[in-house]
């Protein structure tokens, strides 16, 4: 499938979505009902009475998408799509109609006109613009989904961390300070006073029994577990919104505005002026539009953030007028009168800010969510690190206080009891000493076991996640194949998260072809991507790599040799 098939899909899912009609669909048109498309040259009364008009007209029309909406709540999802697009087209049609309702009801004079013609432009600028506002609805609410989606993961993620860093300093504290503190206020006096090495050894020997050994088994039955995120998800603030989103606005697709557009106003120039003296304007006119969308692309580009709706704005008021005088221009030289040719420039202004602002916003929601997901895989890799921390400092903690330190009091017992000395303070001075030294010195880093099992608790306070690890331990002692099957666990994690709908993930790490290891991720959704990203590139330099959909389940696999 083509990019521009996935990209016309996207815009119709859009278009026609949960989005399609909502209270925005009636109040953002309204200017546009109230001016351009009023239909004021039919009107007789003045202003006041064209006012009122559109007005009313408009109001109608608000009903008829009250009536489309509730429609919607009892239609089949396979034929949504169809039923939006139609109920637009069926409110074009009703509008010039509506409008001449709307002035027979007020007894205010409104001719029809080429009441055909009429119809066919309503159609044609109706099912543009309700599509267009339906589209940056659904990408506004898109936006604030990712928001708080992503930063609501973020913020349990960076809880976990830093309540496992607590539980650390909780840790060290009982299994090093409270232990040394102990030790150093049992052997005290006796380090000051002087004590016999019979005495020494007695005092040695209950410190193992009476204090560090029970520490030990304190910490070496801890079960360490994390209390569950339980915060609010964050709220997206209207600031941080709009600086993320006009902040980063850009120039709308050159081509693209300039086809539309031509769309938009080709019904009304065909009915104004017939089909062949229409080609001579249409071409001028679209050569203006292409070469001023094309001009603004770089001066947008080099214009500061907090400018660059200014210079947008600015940008398709002036190409509006340059393309209503060069309608203007050819019109008269053909020998008709350009009437109403000055619309244009109206037109083009608000229909050009409309598809930057889709364009625009749909780019910040592809870059916002990837780096908001880079930004929680970040902080996911932060809180496994921690967790894997934890395991290792209290398996290292129970161990050292275990075997270590309560075998050191126990021989040095046996070491002081029988030496011939009188007095065994400095004996017992060098003990504590030792001891300390011991506790206080830094642990290895974490194995294989310790990251990954880490990471999959990680990665499961994120989503649901089901894993499943088979004897692959001791294939991981080799570094860099176990630091790419804890790349791979990650990247395929991220991708379900990407690609996920929210359904169960699952996860398979077991051996492959000789000393290998194969990393299963399944999820469901589908892919957002027709290229592989950076870090399936970077995963398929150092093992096979393969990322398909099927039946709405996305799999990855990836085998490191």
């Amino acid at each position: 499938m083509s990019t521009t098939s996935i990209v016309a899909r996207r815009l119709v899912a859009q278009a026609t979505g949960p989005s399609a009609v909502t209270v925005w669909t009636w109040l953002v048109t309204a200017p546009i009902a109230l001016t351009v498309m009023s239909g004021l040259q039919y009107v007789t009364g003045g202003p006041l009475a064209v006012a009122a008009v559109a007005g009313l007209q408009h109001v109608a029309v608000g009903v008829l998408l009250i009536l489309l909406r509730l429609l919607l709540l009892v239609t089949p999802a396979a034929i949504r799509a169809g039923v939006v697009l139609a109920g637009f087209a069926t409110i074009g049609v009703l509008r010039p109609l509506l409008f001449l309702g709307s002035g027979a009801a007020l007894h205010i004079p409104v001719a029809a006109g080429d009441l055909a013609g009429r119809i066919l432009i309503n159609v044609v600028t109706t099912v543009a613009m309700f599509s267009l506002v339906a589209i940056a609805v659904q990408l506004v609410r898109d936006h604030a989904g990712v928001y708080r989606r992503l930063r609501s993961a973020q913020a349990a993620s960076a809880r976990d961390a830093e309540c496992a860093a607590s539980r650390i300093r909780e840790l060290r504290h009982s299994a090093v300070d409270a232990v040394l503190d102990q030790l150093e206020e049992a052997t005290s006096d006796a380090v000051i006073r002087g004590i016999r090495p019979s005495d020494a050894a007695n005092l040695l020997r209950g410190l193992a029994e009476e204090v560090v050994r029970p520490a030990s088994h304190r910490v070496y039955d801890d079960d360490l577990v994390l209390p569950a995120s339980a915060a609010d998800t964050p709220p997206v603030r209207s600031r941080e919104w709009i600086a993320s989103v006009f902040g980063a606005m850009r120039a709308a697709p050159p081509l693209p505005l300039a086809v539309l557009f031509v769309i938009l106003v080709l019904p009304f120039g065909v009915w104004q002026y017939g089909v062949l003296f229409m080609l001579p304007p249409l071409a001028c006119g679209f050569a203006v539009l292409l070469a001023g969308n094309a001009a603004m692309v770089p001066i947008v580009r080099r214009t500061p953030p907090g400018a660059r709706v200014v210079v947008i704005a600015a940008s398709y008021a002036l190409i509006g007028v340059l393309l209503s005088t060069t309608s203007a221009v050819v019109v008269r030289l053909l020998g008709r009168d350009p009437q109403l040719v000055w619309f244009e420039a109206g037109t083009y202004w608000v229909v050009g800010l409309a598809v930057a602002f889709v364009a625009s916003l749909s780019e910040r929601v592809r870059r916002d969510q990837s780096e908001l997901e880079e930004a929680i895989q970040s902080n996911i890799h932060s809180a496994a690190a921690t967790r894997s921390a934890l395991e290792h400092e209290r398996a290292g903690l129970a161990r050292l206080l275990h075997a270590g330190v309560q075998s050191e009091l126990i021989a040095a017992a046996l070491a002081v009891g029988s030496a011939a000395a009188e007095d065994a303070s400095a004996e017992l001075r060098d003990v504590v000493a030792r001891i300390r030294a011991d506790m206080s010195a830094p642990r290895t880093e974490p194995d294989a076991a310790e990251r990954i099992t880490a990471l999959v608790d990680s990665w499961g306070s994120a989503l649901p996640l089901h894993a499943s690890i088979g004897d692959v331990w001791e294939r991981l002692r080799e570094p860099r194949r176990a630091d790419a099957v804890v790349d791979a666990i990650s990247e395929g994690l991220a991708n379900a998260v990407r690609h996920g709908d929210g359904t169960p993930v699952t996860l398979e790490v077991a051996p492959a072809a000789e000393q290998g290891v194969s990393i299963v991720i399944v999820s469901g959704g589908v892919l957002s991507a027709a290229r592989p990203g950076i870090g399936l590139l970077q995963l398929a330099e150092r093992g096979e790599v393969a990322l398909r959909e099927n039946a709405g389940r996305v799999e990855l696999a990836v085998v490191i040799p």
